[in-house]
Order: C-alpha cells, then structure tokens, then sequence
C-alpha cells in the first residue's frame, strides 16, 4: 500500500493506493495556525485500523513552501557571493549580496583568497537566522566557499547554505539563486517536515517517509532536509504527476491545478510533461533546481479580490480565507465564480451578498473579476509559451520543426480546477478536459512518484583519478577511461546506493555533463571530465482515478 498526502494552501488531501487502485481518498481543511491538526484529520479519514502496518512507502507532497514564496511570506536571508573580476551581477538576485573578494578560476585553481580583517565587522558581530553563501565556479573548488559558510556559521547563523552543494552545473547565478531560496525556506520546511513526522507517529506509520522533488521524482526525508530549495515546487510536481498517473495527455496540452491559493501551469507533448531547460523559475529568477516547465501564479479558490481605482479588479496574490458561500467572511475568487454560473456549491445568497460591497450589480462584477483572473493566467501562459519558443536549438528534429509549442486542449486538477478553467478555455478557444480523480491528483501523484537519488562524478586523467563527492571516495581511473566509462561508474554507484537504502531498482538518466582539455606547455595533457547522474523520476504506474464529492 502507498500513502499520498498533499497539504495545500486550502485543503490537505490524503490517498491510499493499492495495486493502482484508490482504495481511500479524503480531503480536510488546511489548519494553517496548526499543520498537524489538518494532517491528523486527513489521515483519520483514510486509515482503518490494519492499514498502518501494511503501508510500504509514504510521500508527502505541500504547496506550503510555493505558497509562502509567492506570497512573498518566507524569512530574511543574508547572502554573501564571491563574484571574481569581470561579472556585473547587478539585479541577478532576489537581495542585494554582501560582497567577498575570493576568486576560483574555471579550472578550480584559487586565485584570491579573502582579506578576513576587510569583514570583521560582520564576522564578529552576534548574527542570527540562515544565511547562503555562492562562489563563482567553487563546483570545481569549493573550500572558499566552504570556509566562508563555516566563519558565518561561527558568527551565530544557525545554518548555511552552499551553491557548490546544491548544484553541480556550470551557472553562478542559478547556483547563487538556489542556495538563497534554499535558506529562504528552510525553517519553514523544517517545521512543516517536523508536524508531517509527528502526525505520522501518531497514527503509529513507520513506513518510510519522501518527499517529492520538483522533478517528480522524491526524496527521504532527512535528505530533503538538506536541499529544501527542492520543496519549492513540490505541491506543483505532484498535480503533474497526478495527471500522468490518471490521464496522460495524447497532444499538447497545457495543465492547470487549480487550488485555493494557486494555481499551477504545465506543458504536456506526446504523453510526457515538458521539463524547464533553464532551472526552476521562482519569482523571476532562475534556479540550479530541475524541475517540469511549469508556473505558480497566485490566483485561486481562496484568492484576495481588490478593486481598482479604474474600475477594474485584482485577483490575488494573497489568499483571503474561505469563500463567503461557505462561511468566510468576504467574497473570494469562488464566490465571483458561484455568482457567475462556472461553479454550483454552497450559499449562492451569500456569495451575492458578499460581493455587494464592490457596488454595481453583483453578477457583473462576478464577470469582471473573473475576467480578471482569466487575463492573469493567460498572460502567464502566453509568457510561459514565448519563453519556451526562445529556448536554444538543440536538435535536428529542432531545427525542422522548431520549438514553438502549440496547446491543442486545457487539462483541470485541483479542487478549484472545474469552474476557472472552463473560464480560461473559453477565453483561449480550447477544449477543456477534467479526469476522474482531479480533485486528488495531487496526492496521487504523490503516492506513486519514483524514488530518485542523485550524484555527480569528477575525473583527471592527468592526475589518474577520479571521485564521486557522495561516496567520500578518491579512486584510480580504470583504462581506456571516457564518457561511457565514467557514466556506467557512476550508474552502478547510484544502484548500488538504490540497494542500501532499500529503493527499487530504476533507470538513471544523465542530467549534466562537462568536458574539457588540460593543456601543459602548449600541449594537452589530459581530460577533466564532471557529470551528474540520477536514478530517473516518474510514475510508478497508471492509477484509475474516481469520481467522489467531498
């Protein structure tokens, strides 16, 4: 048996699966003030008395974190980069950097080292919170960045988070980006992943505990911990899956998980989601971190409505509560969508009354805050589509057809899927499809997501050795050493780790390579060679959804 448990910003849902079928789905109410409460409540609609025992795996996926980011709700974070000469990174990051004069060159030779008096003034002084620390290529050489992280740590940061450790790819600042929204929500995932333990132990589950990445693959818990920033679009990860799991698209379709506080943007083409090429975007900037082509915008169910000084509306970011038709205590999103006609559930009365306070007549301001949250999410998907269009050309087949991506269908998951995007449909001309299980594809999507584990490999065949970072381990490179060599030693490391950490057993993929000469008096002298592996996300199998009301 697999558990799935997505907590969202306005439900927290809960899956038991069995031979790829559902044979417990519930859905409760968030508790925001506490976690555990929802998380609980869930659980206790799903698990009967003998379940506990025979669960085999357990996989939690949140938009928590995807939330508190969008809605700008995460902690300060003290970022100190090492830049060398020549790089302006004006505007590259979310904060202004706090500037360290260390320099690495490309082929990991420290060229710089620090002036420590030049900084004592923030070394010395008592500091608090998480900080994160990024160097110009420390992948090749990390021991600066590591000695400024561990003199932050000696100032009082409680933790900090390295790019050299969170990336093993060729981009400063991608790397810089993850290490910031890494520390950024890192207290808030550790308290989150802390309430899931307990509510697990609780309800006596002993059953081993992932979390899903961005990728779709998961990760063990204690793990995730390390690398947070992988948290970021975990809830959004999950919807992706969830509709693979269900009903994977046949041609290109644009997917949209519709909850109370977001909602979340995918491309889909021949069956398969469309991976980002560039690293997760995360309010505008770009990441190290894998993840699907996708977007969270904050505009659902629960969303803020404000209106403008012109006359017109805004849709969210913030969430304001429950919708007034089922007892909050002003009009949302839902209730402009009730009043409208997209959607029929609780007290049409009261979702009239509610929008009342914008003046006019109540059905069409219904209208015009619905359109306004339809222009919203189709610009993004217009932005989305243009922004894949210019991604680089790296195939023939690119070439010939080019890489402009043309949607043909709109696909709905998420509790608030059914009645906005019937709205963003008719506003794109495109048909609209809601499986069964839509309003669990999250927590489906969970439950069946592939274990994944990653690692990387750097060798010198100047210096006749090589190392997999993961391992602690320096060895002799085998003969007739290459590409192919290095990417079955680093395949065979991961399945072996597969193995010791009982996962099964599954295909790796290659998701970053690099290869350059050394050349000595004018003549080369060997190859450096660094890739990076990883046991392969996904589904483990098809699920058949069913219909339900909750």
């Amino acid at each position: 048996m697999l558990l799935g448990i997505d907590v969202g910003g306005t439900f927290t849902d809960a899956v038991v699966l069995e031979q790829a079928e559902v044979v417990a789905q519930a859905k409760h109410p968030t508790t925001h003030a506490n976690v555990l409460e929802g998380i609980l409540a869930a659980l206790d609609k799903v698990l009967t008395e003998d379940m506990p025992a025979k669960l085999e795996r357990v996989v939690i996926s949140s938009t928590i974190v995807t939330n508190a980011l969008t809605e700008n709700k995460v902690a300060p974070v003290f970022l100190a980069v090492m830049t060398g000469p020549g790089m302006n990174v004006s505007g590259k990051f979310p904060v202004e950097p706090y500037y360290v004069e260390g320099c690495v060159d490309h082929r990991g030779k420290i060229t710089a080292k620090p002036d420590w008096q030049k900084h004592a003034a923030l070394l010395n002084k008592k500091q608090s919170g998480v900080c994160a620390v990024s160097g110009k290529f420390a992948i090749r050489e990390p021991q600066q960045e590591e000695l400024l992280a561990d003199k932050l740590r000696k100032a009082g940061y409680s933790k900090a988070f390295l790019g050299s450790e969170l990336s093993g790819e060729l981009n400063f600042v991608r790397r810089t980006n993850s290490a910031y929204f890494a520390a950024a929500v890192y207290e808030l995932f550790l308290d989150f992943c802390q309430k899931v333990l307990r509510a697990l132990y609780q309800r006596k589950i002993t059953a081993p505990v992932h979390i899903l990445k961005a990728d779709g693959g998961t990760l063990p818990i204690q793990v995730a911990l390390e690398q947070p920033v992988e948290a970021v679009f975990t809830g959004p990860a999950a919807s992706v899956l969830g509709i693979e799991a269900l009903a994977a698209p046949n041609m290109n379709s644009i997917s949209l998980d519709v909850g109370g506080t977001t909602t979340d943007i995918a491309f889909w083409e021949k069956g398969l989601p469309l991976m980002a090429k560039r690293g997760a975007n995360i309010n505008g900037y770009h990441t190290a971190v894998r993840s699907f082509h996708m977007r969270s915008i904050g505009i659902g169910g629960d969303s803020k409505i404000t209106r403008l000084a012109e006359g017109g509306y805004q849709v969210g970011p913030e969430r304001e509560g429950p919708a007034a038709a089922v007892g909050g205590a002003v009009a949302t999103l839902s209730d402009a969508l009730i009043v409208a006609g997209y959607v029929s559930f609780g007290d049409t009365n009261k979702a009239l009354e509610a929008l009342r306070v914008f003046g006019g007549d109540p059905i069409l301001e219904a209208r015009k805050i619905v359109q306004a949250a339809v222009a919203t999410i189709t610009a993004t998907i217009k932005e989305m589509l243009t922004e894949w269009a210019k991604q680089p050309v790296y195939t023939v087949d690119d070439v010939i057809k080019g890489t402009e991506f043309i949607p043909e269908q709109l696909i709905g998951v998420g509790g608030g899927s059914l009645g906005l995007i019937k709205a963003v449909g008719g506003a794109m001309g495109l048909p609209v499809d809601i499986p069964k299980g839509a309003v669990v594809a999250n927590a489906i999507g969970a439950a069946v997501a592939r274990p994944t584990l990653s690692a990387g490999l750097r060798a010198d065949t100047t210096e006749n050795f090589y190392i997999i970072p993961e391992s602690g381990k320096k060895e002799r490179l085998p003969r007739g050493f290459n590409k192919q060599i290095a990417m079955e030693l680093l395949s065979t490391w991961l399945r072996n780790e597969t193995k010791s950490w009982l996962l099964p057993d599954q295909e790796t993929e290659l998701i970053s390579y690099e290869h350059f000469n050394t050349v000595h008096s004018y003549w080369d002298s060997g190859d450096i060679y660094s890739l990076r592996m990883q046991l392969k996300p996904g589904i483990l199998h098809k699920v058949a959804g069913k219909e339900v009301s909750f």
